[in-house]
Parts: C-alpha cells; sequence; structure tokens
C-alpha cells in the first residue's frame, strides 16, 4: 500500500526489519468505520512481555508504567485529537517518523522503520522519551491506547505481527506454483461503494518442498498488487472498450489480508465524473465491466483472467 505516495508494507505482506511497515488498525462501530475520539499512542513490545503473568496492561486497561522500559518502539501525536492536522498523512514523506496517521474514516496507521526517531510516551502517569530499538526479526505486539468516545476511559487494543529478516528462503529446486484468482462481487448496485473481493487460491507443485516452507510461501505471496477495470460497449456508437481505472492509478491503493485475498474499494458515484463519462465514451453508467488483477510473486508477475462483473 501507498501512505501520501510512498510504498510501505502492511503486516500481512511479510514484512522485513529492512523496509518500512505499516501497522494499520481498522476502528469499527455499529457496523461502520468509526474514528476515535482520540489515539495517546502505539507502543510496540515484543510478543514474549505481553505472557501471563507479564503481560504489559494493568487492572484499569493502561500500559504499566513498570513496563516502559519494555518499549521497543512508541508512536504518538502532540494532540491525540483524531481531528487534529497532526493525523494527516501527507505529513508522511516516506522518512523516519514517530507520529500517527489517519488513512480514512476509521483507518489508522503508523509506520515502522529502522531509522523512525524517538517516541514521546506521555500517560500512565509519565512522560518519557522512548528510542526506537526495534531493530531485530521476531514476533511482537502493537498496543493502540484510544479513548473510543469523549468521556470514556482509555482502552487498549493489542494486535501481533511479526519481522522476518528478509523475504528469501532456500530450497534445492525451482518453486512452481499455480494461482486461480476469483472475483467475489459479480452484481453491483449503481450508486454503491463497495470492496472489490479477490481471492487467490496458490498451489505449490512441488512435491518434495517442506511442509514449513508451504506455509511461508501461502502467507507472503501477493506482493504489489494493482489493478484494470474497463468497461465492455455493446452500442456500436461507442468504444468497444473503455478503461476506467488503470494499472497505475490504482497501484499502492489495494489491501491484502494474511489469506492473500486482495482489496479494491470501487465507488460507483465517481463514475458520474469519470472523464470518459464526460466526453461521452463512457456511455450508460451501468452495464458490464471487466476487472484485471495484476501482482508479483516471486520472480514472477501474475495477470490474472478478465473477470467481468455488472453495474445495474
Amino acid at each position: 500500500m501507498k501512505i501520501n505516495d510512498n510504498q510501505v508494507t502492511t503486516r500481512h505482506e511479510r514484512p522485513t526489519v529492512q523496509g518500512p511497515t505499516a501497522l494499520v488498525l481498522y476502528f469499527i462501530n455499529d457496523g461502520q468505520y468509526y474514528d476515535p475520539e482520540s489515539i495517546s499512542g502505539v507502543s510496540i513490545f515484543a510478543d514474549k512481555d505481553n505472557q501471563s503473568p507479564s503481560s504489559v496492561i494493568g487492572s484499569n486497561n493502561e500500559i504499566k508504567g513498570s513496563v516502559t522500559g519494555s518499549i521497543l518502539m512508541h508512536f504518538s501525536n502532540e494532540n491525540s485529537d483524531t481531528t487534529s492536522t497532526d493525523f494527516d498523512p501527507n505529513g508522511y514523506t516516506g522518512g523516519s517518523t514517530s507520529s500517527i496517521y489517519k488513512l480514512s474514516q476509521g483507518k489508522y496507521a503508523v509506520v515502522l522503520d529502522n531509522a523512525t526517531e524517538a517516541g514521546e510516551f506521555t500517560f500512565s502517569g509519565q512522560n518519557t522519551i522512548i528510542p526506537n530499538t526495534l531493530d531485530k526479526t521476531g514476533s511482537y505486539i502493537d498496543v493502540w491506547t484510544v479513548l473510543r468516545a469523549a468521556n470514556s476511559k482509555l482502552d487498549t487494543i493489542i494486535n501481533e505481527f511479526t519481522l522476518t529478516e528478509d523475504r528469501f528462503f532456500a530450497v534445492t529446486e525451482p518453486l512452481l506454483f499455480r494461482v486461480a484468482t476469483r472475483l467475489e462481487n459479480n452484481h453491483i448496485v449503481l450508486g454503491s461503494k463497495v470492496d472489490l473481493k479477490f481471492t487467490n487460491e496458490f498451489t505449490l507443485e512441488n512435491a518434495n518442498i517442506d511442509r514449513s516452507i508451504v506455509n511461508l510461501f501461502k502467507q507472503s505471496l501477493v506482493t504489489d498488487p494493482m489493478l484494470e477495470i474497463y468497461k465492455k460497449n455493446q452500442d456500436r456508437n461507442l468504444e468497444a472498450r473503455v478503461t476506467v481505472s488503470g494499472y497505475t492509478e490504482t497501484s499502492g491503493l489495494m489491501d491484502t489480508t494474511s489469506e492473500n485475498t486482495v482489496i479494491f474499494t470501487f465507488d460507483t458515484e465517481e463514475l458520474k465524473t469519470h472523464p470518459r463519462m464526460l466526453d461521452g465514451k463512457l456511455g450508460s453508467q451501468t452495464g458490464t465491466y471487466v476487472a484485471k488483477l495484476k501482482f508479483t510473486a516471486l520472480n514472477q508477475t501474475i495477470v490474472s483472467n478478465d473477470m467481468a462483473f455488472i453495474i445495474r
């Protein structure tokens, strides 16, 4: 994905200690993406630090003051109110930062980087500067300290991620695989804003590959996904194929889940002001559209078959 046009890796794309990693968190309330009142900070601990009885969270649902020395990296904004411009992702320029960014409604992220500057821990009755000491592979937790609503109590949300040394592993023969891509959305009502979901099923064809390598491979295959969408016109007075979104336009705007499902948010309302609609080449906004997914897998570039869906 991209933040302010800067490429980052997400927690589900087998992130490494060498490159920038975005830890993204989605907040949902009553079935809608929701902005919490404030986010006090995001703290990174080694996973082992949250094993009972040495949990990092106290009975008040806040990080224990006694464990601040175990924080490996900390992110916070000077103003914790999520309406503040401190959360503006335009502030991320691809360098080191200890800020928290609001990417969209209910979607927030921090970016891990070897060069990330020190962060200021300002709750649990303390005001401590936390230097970045996260420089090793392993399993970690990111602890988000959040005020869900005004006048409520601080709460913590704990997530897990793993950093690897790199994306390479050793085998004695080339990896042979097949991939089957499927678009789960077949019909969309005009005016909808929906997530187009592309599931990718991988089959390894090497009989001699160890099971642990197979599991690793399945968790880290899809990288750099991008999407082409075009409309098919039957009217002879219109172009037969009109591009709605190209690969360049969608690169970095797609999310990938831990199960290699690729997601692209498609807002059909934007068809009303699309340049091809305004110049008359698109024709009706309803009709048959075709999506084609493209991504990298190992040393290969995978391009899916045409996958049609109907806007009605």
